[in-house]
């Protein structure tokens, strides 16, 4: 794969500085989040393409030497989405970072796809706007990554996710050419719904229009601890019951807790069972009145404590724990298995029963944490990747997860994507069916099947499928 021919038709395109190919370079993108914990598989090349006329340019040259393309972001992705497993040409699209044009009067603003997703939030809050969509990763993942995956967050429960809120996108298709989708110009079909979530399997988002909505006058943060998991989820129920809707209700098991506090993080209730933590948003008549219900809620689990901030300082006090989660269990062990599925939302107290048995059974620690409000569970295997086997116990405990929660009528993921890992599953979900309406899709827009090859959609059992 690392011809020298390759290497100078790429950097005809971008410039000899933003082409990569000595093994010592390379070695940053030959993982993403997951594969920190481990994984490695280098390309053959990576290239910063600065525009989506040079992407299109990149992509050309891959395609005429018939070598695999792998878009990639901020590589903060756990499901391999951004690792060529199979070789090929990174396009990493950091330098695209632009904004291209916000309209607040239209309420959107358009961006490049290398742009970090918190900034996007802040161009927002400056027009007095507000872009719901907030990945755990948002300091760091960009908006490019977040349409591959189809993000969400905390605030999924009542705003939506990435695909409700892009209404428009320009994409490089894999021969080259380049394609614009949405602002009234599909004629009546949804391609961004194909495009958002597809993972670089069908194109590579190169900028997006994103709507946005105006800022919510009035917060408020509510804070409630419970002796575990069976009475917070309980309490949760009956916030849902009273027809409540919060901007988001997140949870941390104690395994999480005791994480949190073990990384010096001055968070609220670290000995608790588990730590429920609502927010709600919108006029401030509004959230007086739902606040009053939420604690009458809350109160059915008997929380051992319950505290409420509608200041920013406060506010931030009641969110440090699960804020800081993420980098906290790197406190406990080194490596990490970080997978989010999800369940129907009245099963989560049993989902994070079976993620410790399970963990319990393959000799691997595990905390759980994530969006409760919509049953959708971050469950981490925690690993020393450098201790022979650690890898393999994380792995086989997410593989009998994943089982599991199909037997539940879940599903394997909720915002992270398929990637590269969960390819074995998909089939087990979706049924035959649904998994040859994918690759029929598939292969309509990239015949040759040089995109992002080893990632979401599984390879046909005839030919061994998309290059493989």
């Amino acid at each position: 794969m690392r011809s020298s021919r390759l290497v100078r038709d790429l950097a005809a395109q971008v410039g000899t500085r933003q082409v990569l190919d000595r093994p010592a370079d390379l070695a940053a993108y030959g993982y993403d989040a997951f594969g920190a914990s481990g994984e490695r598989h280098l390309p053959g090349a990576v290239v910063f393409p600065g525009s989506t006329e040079e992407v299109s340019a990149v992509v050309q040259v891959c395609a005429n030497h018939g070598v695999p393309v792998v878009p990639r972001g901020a590589g903060t992705g756990y499901s391999g989405g951004a690792v060529p497993r199979g070789g090929g040409v990174v396009v990493c699209l950091t330098r695209m970072s632009s904004v291209l044009g916000i309209e607040p009067d239209a309420m959107r603003i358009r961006v490049e796809a290398g742009m970090v997703t918190a900034a996007v939030h802040r161009r927002a809050l400056e027009s007095g706007l507000y872009y719901p969509p907030d990945p755990g990763s948002s300091s760091t993942c960009t908006i490019g990554g977040n349409v591959a995956c189809n993000s969400a967050g905390p605030h999924t429960l009542r705003y939506g996710t990435t695909a409700d809120y892009l209404t428009g996108a320009t994409a490089v298709l894999a021969d080259g050419r380049i394609a614009r989708l949405g602002e009234g110009g599909d004629l009546g079909v949804d391609l961004l719904r194909v495009l958002c979530g597809s993972e670089g399997t069908l194109a590579i988002v190169t900028e997006v229009v994103l709507r946005l909505v105006p800022a919510p006058a009035s917060r408020s943060t509510v804070a409630a601890s419970f002796a575990g998991m069976e009475p917070a989820a309980a309490a949760v129920a009956q916030i849902s019951a009273a027809g409540l809707v919060p901007a988001a209700i997140e949870f941390l098991d104690a395994a999480a807790l005791r994480a949190v506090a073990r990384s010096g993080v001055d968070a609220y209730a670290p000995e608790a069972g588990a730590l429920v933590l609502l927010e709600l948003e919108g006029d401030p008549g509004d959230v007086a009145a739902e606040l009053d219900a939420a604690l009458t809620a809350l109160a059915s689990g008997s929380p051992s404590s319950v505290e409420h901030a509608a200041d920013g300082p406060g506010q931030k006090r009641l969110w440090a724990a699960r804020k800081a989660i993420s980098a906290a269990v790197a406190t406990v062990m080194i490596g990490k298995v970080n997978e989010d599925v999800v369940v129907p939302r009245d099963r989560i107290a049993e989902l994070v029963a079976t993620v410790q048995r399970v963990g319990a059974e393959h000799s691997v620690p595990v905390v759980n944490f994530g969006h409760i409000g919509d049953g959708n569970l971050h469950a981490t295997f925690l690993i020393d990747p450098r201790r022979p086997g650690d890898r393999r116990r994380g792995d086989d405990a997410a593989a009998r997860l994943f089982e599991a929660v199909l037997d539940m009528g879940g599903a394997i993921t909720g915002e992270h994507g398929v990637g590269s890992v969960k390819v074995p599953f998909v089939e087990r979900q979706l049924g035959p069916g649904t998994v040859e309406l994918m690759r029929r899709i598939k292969a309509s827009l990239d015949p040759r099947g040089l995109l992002n090859p080893t990632t979401k959609v599984p390879p046909a059992r005839e030919d061994g499928g998309w290059g493989v």
